[in-house]
């Protein structure tokens, strides 16, 4: 999934500026708030009014250059910190999708290993189910039991773990869905699929993209807020509550982005092969016989 992360990525860069300068701006002014108060006077307000008091008097009898050149050095630390999160969040989206570096790998092999087992006991269970009788003679009972252990089995991954976390193998199992389906190489696919896509069909596929990183961005602004929580414990609240947002949205986001990459592949992927010229197999409804002819040129394969 990289290479289409990366894809719908591209044209989202000039957006991030304006999404992190608001953010940006609070960080800087919980940063001053914590600089003030500290643990000792964590909730004093009247303290802060009183020091914003004295710096807004100060200000005031500033010259205008000088009270301009105040101002743009606020919003200039609202920004380097808007990008310094940007640039974290990209190593963040490595975490939450399991490309977890050097010194994590052992722990991440041993994860992924865990979340394997556990769906291969449920998947285990399943073909157990099914294997003696087909599914039009299975009892009501049994229907219900396959479709309980098939949702705790999807609630790991949709396909064989094979990363470290929920979001990774949600990526990841896109990968394994369209090559199981139609028999293409997505990673080398994507590019020339996403040609052919719809105008308003990519601008959602950017949407959904767009939603994916902010949740990620959430959390490095919850581990922003736990460091500043050494200083100031208020926020320490802020980075549980921001963490436990991030938490949730991730995963929500990441499932909505795989998706809608997968709902691109079922609907143009036979506009691809049009386009292309594989008139003869863009006949029906696309089968791996058109996935694999689609690899061939795509990898400029003989």
């Amino acid at each position: 999934m990289a290479p289409v992360l990366d894809g719908l990525g591209e044209k989202l860069a000039e957006k991030w500026l304006t999404a992190l300068a608001a953010p940006g701006l609070l960080f800087v002014g919980a940063t001053a708030t914590a600089a003030v108060l500290g643990h000792t006077h964590a909730l004093d307000w009247s303290l802060l009014r009183g020091r914003a008091g004295h710096w807004a008097t100060t200000a005031g009898h500033w010259s205008t250059g000088g009270q301009l050149a105040a101002a743009a050095v606020l919003i200039l630390a609202a920004v380097a910190v808007g990008t310094l999160v940007r640039t974290c969040g990209d190593g963040a989206v490595r975490i939450w999708t399991g490309d977890w570096p050097g010194p994590l790998r052992p722990p991440a092999h041993r994860l992924t290993a865990r979340r394997a087992r556990r769906w291969d006991d449920l998947q285990t269970d399943i073909e157990r189910l099914r294997t003696p009788r087909p599914a039009r003679d299975r009892t009501a009972d049994v229907r219900q039991e396959i479709d309980a252990l098939t949702v705790r089995r999807d609630r790991i991954a949709l396909a064989r773990p094979t990363r470290p976390t929920y979001t990774g193998d949600r990526l990841a199992a896109t990968v394994v869905r369209v090559d199981t389906q139609y028999g293409i190489d997505l990673a080398a696919c994507w590019p020339r699929l996403w040609m052919v896509l719809p105008e308003d069909v990519r601008t959602e596929l950017r949407t959904v993209r767009t939603r994916f990183d902010t949740a990620v961005v959430g959390s490095v602004w919850a581990a922003c807020y736990a460091v500043l929580g050494c200083f100031w414990w208020p926020a320490a609240v802020a980075a549980v509550v921001t963490g436990l947002l991030a938490r949730q949205r991730v995963p929500q986001a990441a499932a909505a982005l795989a998706e809608h990459v997968e709902s691109a592949v079922d609907v143009h992927l036979r506009r691809l092969a049009e386009e292309i010229g594989l008139t003869g197999l863009a006949d029906g409804p696309p089968d791996r016989r058109l996935g694999l002819a689609l690899n061939r040129i795509a990898r400029k394969a003989t």
